[in-house]
Order: C-alpha cells, then structure tokens, then sequence
C-alpha cells in the first residue's frame, strides 16, 4: 500500500497509529472478492470485518468474525498446499441427507463461538504508583479489534458435519435446510408450486403481482430447485505445514458459479489465531498448548455465495454498500439463514480441525500463540513466529514488531511492510533470518488491562517481560542467560513503544521507530491548541477497534475537541504516555523514520529524538519518507519502499547480529516533495547542516477570527481522488489553501535549494477577541498543495495591546528552483485545530519568514543529485 494511501490506520488511519481501516468503515461486516487461485492467493487480498489503514495492520483477534469473499472453484487442488488423500473424503448421498439435517439442527442449537483470552487476574488498577489514577478499574466490554482479515464472534453459529478422523471435511451436496427453515421452506414451496407446475389444478397459476411476490416466487423456485439438485456448496479443506508456518485452503467450490464469501463463525477452541484471504486461504497460529502436546484445535468457516442478486443489490448507490455486511450477517442466522439462502445465496458451515500432532515434526520450530503473564497479572497475547529454515536446535536473533493503535499484533506471514509502509514485515524478517514476535497491546485485541498510550509503567514493563519470556524459548539466540539477542521494529504506536522499552531496558540493541513521537503533548497539543482533527480520528479508532482505555482519554477528547484545549490533569496523562525524556536514557542504536506529511507526528518529533540520541554519543540515523499519518498528494517514489527496507535490515544485521561489514549509508537520507532522494552526512538536528537561511518579508494584514466557515484552511478535498469518500474522514486533518488568508509572497531562490527543516515565522500583532491562536501555512504555487498538509498554530494574545511572536513552523522537505515560488498564508481558522472559541479581529504587521537551506555544497549536490533522481522516476 503507498503512503499516498496510508492513514497512519483510520483503516486501514491502517491503516499508522493504525489510523485505518477500522476508522473507515465502522463495524459493519465486509468481504473482498478475487477470482485469484493457486499459491499465489496465500498472499491475497485480505478482506476487512467490523471495521481496518496503515495499514495498515494485519491482524484477527480470537472471539470475532471476518469474511472474504473469492470466485467459486478459484482455490483447488492445484492451490500448491498438499492435505489429506482422496480415501479421507467422505461422499454424502441423499440417503444419509436426513441424518444430516438432525445433526446440524442440534449443532445449530448449541453452537456458540469461542473468544479469546484475555483476562487478567490483578487490574491495571491495583497498580500503586502516580498513574494509578489513570486507570479505570470498572467493567468495560471487550470488543474485538478488526484489522486486516479480523473475524468477529457469532454466537449460536450452526456447525457443520463432523469432520473425518484425518481432519477433512466434506459438505454434503444436499441443501443444508433444517428445523424451521424446512418447514417454512416447504410451505412456501406449496404455495407457488401451482407456478412451477403448468399441469397443476385447472391449469397454469398466475404469475405474482407485487414485487413481493415475485420474490417469493424466485425463492419457491430456487429452494426447489435446490431440493432437487442439491446445495451446490462444497468444501474440502486442505492443510500443510511450510517453513514453520501451518497454512490451509478451506477449498470451498460452488457449481452454480457465484463468488463464494469465507466467514470464520467459530474461532479457535484451543486460542489459536486464523488469517484468513479472500480466496479461502488461510495460516494458522495455534496455541502453545496445543503445540506442546501435539493436539488438535477446530475452528469453522461458513461459506456463502456472493448471489446475483445480491450483486444487483450491491449496485444501489449509497444503500448498496450495506447489502453485503447485511447478506452475511443473514445467512449466519442458523433458521432465517436457511430459509432465505435460495434467495440471498445457499451457505454452509464448515469445522476445520487442525492436527498440530500430525502436520507439525516433533521438534521442529513452528509458528504460535501464546498468553505472557505481565508484571500485575494482565495476561498479553504475543505472537512467535521462527526464522525461515530454522530447524530443531538451531536458534537465532528475534525482531519484535509492535502494532499500530487500535490494531492487534500482526501475524501476517506474507507482509513486507507494515503500518504505513514504515515497519518492514514478517516475510521480510523471517527472511533475513530473525525470529518474529508480535503482541496484542494491554486493552487491545485478546490482551487484557487497559490501554495507557504506551506508558513506560504499563505497556513498557509488558514488553520487557515478553522479553524475559523470550530468552526461556529454545528458538532464541541469547547473548547472555535472560538476554535475548534482539531489535524492535514497527510504526506508530508500534513505534513509540520502541523508545520506550529500548529507554527503560538496555537487552534492546537495535530499533527501527516509525513515524513515531517524542512528545504526545507536543504532537498533540502543541503551543497548547488541541489538534481537534487529529485527536477525534484516534478516538474514533479507539472505539472501532473495542479497546479497553483509561477512563482519561475519551473526556479529554471531547474537551479538547469543544473548546480547543485540554486541563493539567490531561496533559500529564499525556506527558507520562511515550518516550519523552526516556530517549536520554536509551543505548540501542535508533533508525528513526518519520513521514514528510504526517499530521500527527510531524518531521519535528525525528528531529528532537535525532538531537537527543546524537548528543549522547547513541548511533542515530534519520529517513524522511513521503508518507505518515496523513495522505502523501505529492509524487511517491517507488525507491522509498526499497529504501526503508535494505535500511531496516542493514541497521538490524550491523547493531543485532554485529555484522562490521553492513555497508555505511548518509546519515540522514530524504524524499522531497518532487519525490527526489536526497542525502546528508549530517542530521537535521545538527545546526551545521543549516546554510544562511532564504528570507522573505512582508506587510501583513488584518483578519477576522471565527470558526471555520468562510474561507480557512482545510478540509482538503483532493484526498477524495486518492482515497474516494473513506478520504471525507481524514480530509479535515488535512490542510489546504484558504480563500481569506494574509498572504506572503516568496519567490525562489537564485540558485537551486534545498529547504529541510523548519521554517522561522516572526511578526507583530494586535487584536481583540476570544481567540487563542492563528495559524500559518506554506502553499506549493506550483501545486497548489500546503506543504506536508501541514498547518502551524501560532499562540496570540487579543488584549488590544501590540505583541511580537517568533514562532518555528512546520519542517519541511522542498527542492526549490529559481522558477518556483511558495505563498504564506496567515489563516484565522483551519478544520485541523477547529474549536468554538475562535472568534475576534487581528491586525498583523512586519511579517518574516526564514526558509532553512541545507548548508554549502551539500545544497548543490543535494539539488543535482535530486533533479537526476527525478528524471530517472519519470523515464
């Protein structure tokens, strides 16, 4: 996925921050149709259930619901997975078909899905500490986080016929009509049959009048029909165990040739986890229990058709994007399910058992699940997968992999990056020869306690006993008894983490933060004006993904959404969440990958992260990528994938695996808005990397304060063009040239430059009103896009009297050419900071704006060497 279409996951924002796509679609379910087929498929399409960008995140959680959807008859026998004999497969006949039918009447009866654990015998509560009175001690529902292919939990989903002792199950081709479902079935048969049956009374029946009726007719027909084909749904799944990983197929085939939808109604018994694809593929972490003792664990999957009719439907503007979500959950319910199929599409319920004892060698290294008992009892469900080819005996250096916010941890064992394309992924990892661990962090997904936003009391301590798990397990290097050889690896929420485990626990050799903080108050609130946009977008996560939190976090929202600013007890929830001054205290060596248009967490949390570790003597390296919580308008280019990658594991083979041959890379390497590789020997901490700045004055103006309605910055509206109307929800944390702004004319430079960092903003003022802020923004004449989307909130003070401010805005990342040319836009309102408290009149006098260059030659060669790597991304 490009960064162009990341939401750092509102659904995919991951989408990172995993702002993605459970922010973007609610928690309606949803499927994704394919016709692909083969091995290929494994790394398919993954369809969203309930809800996500960034996003891309990529993981289920036990106790939930997901469905895919792919051509019928597309996964086969040629799907490359080998399972069990043709001599396993039981043929079903009509003679068996009543027996049958008593068997899924009584499963139907008693089925119900089975969750995950996530309990915990000490609360977050009982913690005693400062931050205890951040935790909210009562009940919250645990809804199930969806990210990726997530399943959602249907109690009372019918099983469907017992599999055979090899583990294959084989639906028989007998409409699976049961109980009620028959009965009603054939009295709607009786009463139309007289227009099945031209010969029937005195003679043809006339044909329905009402639009009901002629549905009623259809269905009549098709549920006859079907009694006398058949259901034409079969299901013969097939398992097989491939580099440490248990993969299957759950081969469902439909004679009819309507796309088939895969829906897993019954999780795991055992807490196991599926991933499951659109094409029925699907791998398989089984719990460590079962691993040990070489058991069984079944889980069940309806297969549904994707009817004509329903296609049809699917086609209503607007209304058509419920029809589907509505479909499944239809054909889930066990007796209005059965009755409806002929109309809404014939379904069936498969139990798949999976044989850990038979697929798995003795020994040998394999992909599983597992409850870590925290320091107060909260028990995290982490996620271990081997190095490829490892074999039994063999160990090898681990990469823990922290997920985006509202996601759960990813066991995607195709995913290259991850969260935004700023984490490398499993396959990656695995391939590099790093064992893999990833978790579900505390209030999210099967973890149990309640979310602190990566506090280094609760989900720190969390980590670093995972850790000491970790350095039991027979598959881990260790460089020392209970130090395991490692690095972290992930983005956002994911990424915050790594700072804050690597700042409080020294076994950390390496990590890899992407589009990570420093300061969730300066991220967040900076010169103390609530990122409104931004702060509702990570709520609205939140809630999608049924994460247990402090009871802190929603009222701050709302009040600092209402009224522009939040109270001290909330900033100190903020100020203790992420690294902060832990940074000080790390020793691993940090690769810090920060997004040029990242609204959340903007270029300036890199740079101060940078200046810190630098200081104290810790290797640091800086990627500027286009890309973030946010949506990348400019051009992307490809190499920035291939850049984060080599880097990431470069940096993991040099400070994990000690390798003195990694080869050395500029320090500070970054993408400028035309999509060009730049690079630096030098960080953009360092104040020698600064030239003479590029400045511009100018006379200033006078505005009219009050909430955004007539002509401020934002929402920014192109969004829709990359991410169609998902773009409506994250186009208000986006900014966008206003229409009643004081505007700065800056022309371009006499040589060609770079711009990287932040730009200088001084002028003076007067005013009245209520107003507590302005804001100022860099509109790109040539693009007519705002730099990064990015706007900056400049503190004021309407008393009447005059007041100087000097303020940094923003760091930028722009090659300007003597042709170019960027405006100023001193703005009163924007839908990014929006509050009700802006209201009031300003006059602004004796603007300056100081653009950062990059200094001497590095300017020119940095340029060049830009203006080359463009020509070679358009050819």
């Amino acid at each position: 996925m490009s960064p162009a279409r990341y939401i750092g996951r509102v659904g995919g924002l991951a989408v990172a921050l995993g702002v993605g796509s459970a922010v973007l679609t609610g928690h309606g379910l949803a499927s994704a149709e394919s016709s692909s087929a083969g091995p290929e498929s494994t790394s398919g399409s993954a369809a969203s259930a309930q809800g996500s960008a960034e996003s891309q995140g990529s993981a289920e959680s036990p106790g939930s619901a997901g469905s895919v959807t792919a051509e019928a008859g597309a996964a086969g026998a040629d799907s490359g997975v080998s399972g069990a004999d043709d001599e396993s497969v039981v043929e079903d006949d009509d003679a068996e078909a009543s027996d049958e039918v008593t068997d899924e009447l009584a499963d139907e009866a008693g089925a119900s899905g089975s969750g995950g654990s996530g309990s915990s015998g000490v609360d977050d509560a009982d913690v005693v500490g400062d931050v205890d009175d951040d935790v909210d001690p009562a009940e919250v529902p645990a809804a199930d986080v969806v990210e990726g292919l997530e399943e959602s939990s249907t109690a009372g989903a019918p099983a469907g016929p017992a599999p055979t002792a090899e583990g294959v199950v084989t639906v028989s081709a007998v409409a699976p009509v049961v109980g009620e479902d028959a009965t009603a079935s054939n009295a709607t048969v009786s009463l139309v049959s007289g227009v099945l049956d031209s010969f029937a009374g005195d003679g043809p029946v006339a044909p329905a009048s009402t639009p009901l009726e002629l549905m009623l007719a259809a269905a009549a027909r098709r549920d006859f029909l079907g009694g006398i084909f058949g259901n034409p749904i079969t299901v013969d799944p097939i398992l097989d165990f491939v580099d440490g990983v248990i993969y299957g197929d759950v081969n469902g085939m439909d004679s009819n040739g309507d796309a088939l939808i895969y829906t897993i109604t019954k999780d795991p018994d055992a807490g196991g986890k599926v991933r499951l694809n659109a094409d029925g593929m699907f791998s398989f972490l089984p719990d460590l229990s079962v691993v040990d003792s070489g058991g069984v664990e079944q889980f069940t999957v309806m297969v549904s058709e994707y009817s004509t009719l329903v296609k049809l439907l699917a086609q209503i503007p607007l209304l058509g994007a419920l029809v589907e979500p509505m479909v499944l959950a239809l054909q889930q319910m066990p007796l209005i399910g059965g009755l409806l199929q002929p109309l809404i599409g014939y379904r069936v319920f498969a139990p798949i058992d999976v044989n850990v004892g038979e697929l798995v060698p003795e020994g040998a290294p394999v992909a599983f699940t597992t409850m870590v008992t925290s320091y107060d009892g909260v028990q995290i469900s982490t996620n271990f997968f081997p190095a490829s080819g490892l074999m039994e005996g063999e160990t090898a250096a681990t990469v823990f992999n922290g997920p985006g916010l509202g996601a759960d941890g990813n066991t995607d064992p195709t995913s290259v990056l991850t969260t935004g394309d700023s984490a490398v992924g499993i396959l990656t990892l695995r391939e590099a020869g790093y064992n893999y661990v990833s978790w579900d962090p505390r209030g999210e997904g099967a973890s149990g306690g309640f979310l602190q936003l990566d506090n280094p009391f609760f989900e720190g301590r969390d980590v670093q006993h995972i850790i000491d798990w970790l350095a039991t397990r027979p598959e881990a290097r260790l460089d020392a008894p209970g130090d395991p050889a490692m690095g972290m690896v992930g983005g956002s929420y994911g990424g915050g983490i790594q700072l804050v485990v690597a700042g409080i626990d020294n076994r950390v050799e390496a990590i890899v933060p992407g589009i990570a903080w420093n300061s969730l108050n300066q991220s967040i609130y900076p010169t103390a004006d609530f990122k409104t946009a931004w702060a509702l977008l990570l709520g609205l996560d939140l809630v999608t993904a049924g994460a247990r939190i402090n009871s802190q976090i929603y009222p701050a929202l709302i009040q600092g959404a209402i009224f522009g600013f939040i109270n001290e007890s909330q900033q100190a929830l903020l100020s203790s969440s992420g690294p902060t001054v832990l940074v000080d205290a790390i020793t691993a060596a940090t690769l810090l990958i920060q997004g040029t248009h990242d609204g959340l967490f903007p270029l300036n949390q890199s740079i101060i992260n940078a200046g810190l570790l630098d200081a104290n003597d810790i290797p640091v390296d800086v990627i500027w990528y286009c890309g973030g919580h946010g949506v990348c308008l400019n051009p992307v280019n490809a190499a920035q994938k291939t850049t984060i990658l080599d880097s990431t594991l470069n940096w993991l083979d040099k400070y994990v695996n000690g390798n003195e041959l990694v080869p050395t890379v500029p320090r500070f390497q970054w993408f400028d808005q035309n999509s060009g590789l730049q690079t630096s020997d030098l960080l953009p901490s360092d104040p020698a990397f600064y030239g003479a700045p590029f400045v511009t004055t100018g006379v200033g103006g006078s505005l009219l304060l009050e909430p955004l309605c007539c002509g401020g910055s934002g929402p920014q509206l192109k969004v829709l063009e990359v991410l169609g109307a998902a773009g409506l929800l994250i186009a208000p944390a986006l900014a966008a040239p206003a229409r009643d702004a004081i505007n700065i004319a800056i022309p371009g430079p006499p040589l060609l430059t770079q711009m990287v960092g932040p730009p200088k903003l001084s002028f003076t003022y007067s005013g009245v009103g209520t107003s507590r802020h302005i804001f100022a923004q860099l509109v790109d004449d040539q693009t007519d896009l705002v730099l990064g989307n990015l706007i900056t909130p400049v503190p004021v003070e309407l008393d009447g009297q005059s007041h100087t401010v000097e303020i940094d805005l923003e760091s930028i990342a722009y090659r300007m050419a003597p042709s170019d040319s960027l405006t100023l836009q001193i703005v009163g309102a924007t839908s990014a900071y929006a509050d009700a408290t802006q209201w009031g009149f300003i006059n602004v006098s004796d603007v300056e704006l100081a653009l950062p260059t990059v200094a001497g030659a590095g300017a020119v060669a940095g340029a060049v060497a830009g203006a080359a790597e463009e020509l070679l991304v358009v050819a």
